[in-house]
Formats: structure tokens, C-alpha cells, sequence
């Protein structure tokens, strides 16, 4: 049998996009391992319990208030023991987090091949998202195989020097997932969360609007999650209609937000916990439109056919503002509202599934094109 393939995983993003390709290689019979930082450890397992998968290698690296500087250098020194225990054929990594890049500067200085998935993605501002815009440029440096999730980010990659052999369109892993989670709920194959289920039911049978909001980029800590908040409290108090749920993130930082805008205190917006996969998905479909800073989000709700408010001043995902499937506000309130607005008085039966980020076989590509480069 060949050496193994490696996968590193640290948050609950990158476990959404990478487990099914996880899967997919298991399917195959091909020699796969799954290496866990826990960057993220809660929110990271509960992707890990709705797959009921456990990993190969915890790194169990998360500590309270852990800052880039720790990050990064615990996960490098606890991936090289893992790296040398399994000697892999190929490293593969996800996206832009601190796990990404630290697992990908550890293989590079142990002269292991790279393997980058959603590759090529940029904003062209090394400050927004920080760090994550400086962590993908650098995996792109270091990476051999560059799985870009649409034809704008394999131009990404092409502009900046990558040879053309080494750079494979496949579309975004995310949708593999979400039309799978979506089956599941659809025929009622899963469990949702009773209370967001009675939520919903509830909104619904009062003809109410639905609304998903999310907001937590570090970009955004501070004024900018303040604005966002207002501009939402604002709207909620226009629109008694409107039931807007905002599953909270628990960092700090947004939770002194939350707290200082004064939103918890509108009755027709509920502040939940942070959503199991499962559940925001569930949430997502029966959502009216949705506005987030995620861009795991815009992804999932442009290929459910939501209209999405971008509660960024940059995205990497300009395939949907182009699409006009999204509105990039940034922070600033009055276009949040004219936003809000706009979406509103969008019709529910308009709604289109869209297949701009991927159309469900990204990782059948992506283990057939490393099957071929790899010759296993």
C-alpha cells in the first residue's frame, strides 16, 4: 500500500469542506489519514459527531485567549511529529486559517508535497481578511496541487505565476456537503436542534420573513460589529414581520458587541448559541434572504438561491456579486439598510438553486486528479 495521504484539519469550516473529500478517498480505498489541530475544538467536533468520524491525529492545540503567535507555533511543532510518525505522500490543506498555513509551512520545511483545496482565492488586500489573505498567499507559494474552486480563482493563481499543470478548477467542496445535508433534511434522514425547528415553524406559520444573520470577522471587532448590529436592530424594529435569528459566535468580541448594540433587547430578533452544521443548514433553507460576514456562508446560501448581504468591504467570492445573488455592504449602516431593505421585497418563489461555487462533484475530481498525479 502507498504511504498515506495527510489531511489537516483546525476549524469547523474547514472540516464542512474537507471531510467529504476525506470520505471520498475512503470510497477509493485509498490510503487516507485525518490529522485534527483543533484550532477551533467545540465547534470542530460537532462536525466530527454529525459524520461520526474521529480523527487519526488530535493535536488538541486550543487554549483560552490563544493568540496567531501561539497558533502557529504549536501547531508546527505538533504537525512535524505527526509528519514524521506517517511519513505522507501528500499534505492537504484547506483554505486560509492559521492550521492551513502552519500545516503547510511544516511539510514545505520537511520537503513533503502540498496539496491546496480552494485554492486561488483573493481580496487584494492583505489586511482584509486578516490573516487569512497573507495564509492562502502563502500556501499558493508552497503548494505542488491547486484545487480552485472557480474559474476566477484558477485566473487568480494563473496571474500570479502558477504553471498551468498544477492548477485544476474543481469547484468549491462546500456544495458536496450541503446538497448532501440537504437531502438529509429534506427527508427527515437527521435530527434538527426541537427549539430552532419550533422557531421556524412558528415564523412561518405567522407569514413572517426569515432572516440569517451572522457576523464574526476580526476585521469587523469592535465599531464595525456595532454598525452591523444597529443597522439590524434598525430593521427589526421597521419590520415587525421580520424574524431575524442570529446564532452568536463565541468570541469575545462579539458578544461585548451583541451587548453594547442593545439587539437582545428586539423582540423580534433571537439570539441563539452557535448553530450545530446541521441546524444552520436546516435554518438556511428556510431562510428568506441572509446576511453574513462568512464566506462559508455566501457559498452555501447563493447555492440555495438566497439573496445574500456581504457584511464585508472586500470578498474573495465576487462570483455572486457579479451573479447579483449578493450585495457587498461592508459595515456601513445605510447601505445595510438599503440592503435589508432591497431583499425584503425580494419574492420566495424566485429563489433558483445556483451552481457558480461548485456543483456537488468537486471531490470526485479531486481525487481522480491526485489518483493521476500521484500514479496510486
Amino acid at each position: 500500500m502507498h504511504k498515506p495521504i495527510l489531511l489537516v484539519i483546525g476549524t469547523r469550516a474547514e472540516a464542512i469542506k474537507l471531510i467529504p473529500l476525506y470520505l471520498a478517498f475512503k470510497k477509493e480505498n485509498i490510503n487516507v489519514l485525518l490529522c485534527a489541530t483543533f484550532q477551533h475544538s467545540d465547534l470542530l467536533q460537532q462536525v466530527f459527531d454529525i459524520f461520526k468520524i474521529t480523527p487519526d491525529f488530535n493535536l488538541d492545540v486550543m487554549i483560552k485567549d490563544q493568540d496567531l503567535f501561539y497558533l502557529q507555533k504549536t501547531i508546527m511543532e505538533r504537525v512535524r511529529e505527526v509528519y514524521h510518525k506517517v511519513n505522507p505522500i501528500l499534505v492537504l490543506v484547506h483554505g486560509d486559517t492559521t492550521t492551513t498555513m502552519s500545516a503547510a509551512l511544516a511539510a514545505f520545511y520537511l520537503n513533503i508535497p502540498v496539496g491546496h483545496v480552494e485554492a486561488g482565492l483573493r481580496t487584494g488586500n492583505m489586511r482584509s481578511p486578516f490573516p487569512e489573505e497573507l495564509n492562502r498567499k502563502l500556501v499558493t507559494q508552497i503548494a505542488d496541487l491547486h484545487f480552485a474552486p472557480t474559474a476566477f480563482s484558477t485566473a487568480n493563481l494563473l496571474a500570479e505565476g502558477v504553471a498551468r499543470t498544477k492548477v485544476f478548477c474543481t469547484g468549491n467542496t462546500v456544495v458536496d456537503v450541503l446538497l448532501y445535508m440537504k437531502d438529509l433534511i429534506l427527508n427527515n434522514k437527521i435530527d434538527i436542534d426541537l427549539k430552532i425547528k419550533n422557531i421556524i415553524e412558528k415564523a412561518k406559520s405567522e407569514n413572517k420573513k426569515i432572516v440569517l444573520l451572522t457576523a464574526h470577522r476580526r476585521e469587523s471587532f469592535g465599531p464595525g460589529l456595532v454598525r452591523i448590529f444597529n443597522s439590524i436592530k434598525k430593521f427589526a424594529n421597521l419590520h415587525k414581520d421580520v424574524l431575524i435569528i442570529l446564532p452568536a459566535h463565541p468570541n469575545p468580541n462579539v458578544l461585548v458587541a451583541i451587548n453594547n448594540s442593545g439587539i437582545k433587547n428586539t423582540k423580534n430578533i433571537i439570539i441563539t448559541e452557535s448553530l450545530l452544521y446541521k441546524d444552520l443548514i436546516y435554518l438556511l433553507i428556510n431562510s428568506n434572504f441572509v446576511a453574513t460576514d462568512s464566506g462559508g456562508i455566501q457559498e452555501e446560501a447563493v447555492s440555495l438561491g438566497k439573496h445574500v448581504i456581504v457584511l464585508r468591504d472586500v470578498t474573495e467570492r465576487w462570483e455572486g456579486v457579479w451573479d447579483g445573488s449578493e450585495d457587498l455592504v461592508g459595515t456601513n449602516e445605510n447601505l445595510i439598510l438599503s440592503s435589508l431593505e432591497k431583499c425584503y421585497h425580494l419574492k420566495k418563489e424566485t429563489e433558483k438553486m445556483s451552481s457558480i461555487y461548485g456543483d456537488g462533484k468537486s471531490c470526485n475530481r479531486i481525487v481522480s486528479i491526485i489518483r493521476k498525479n500521484l500514479n496510486i
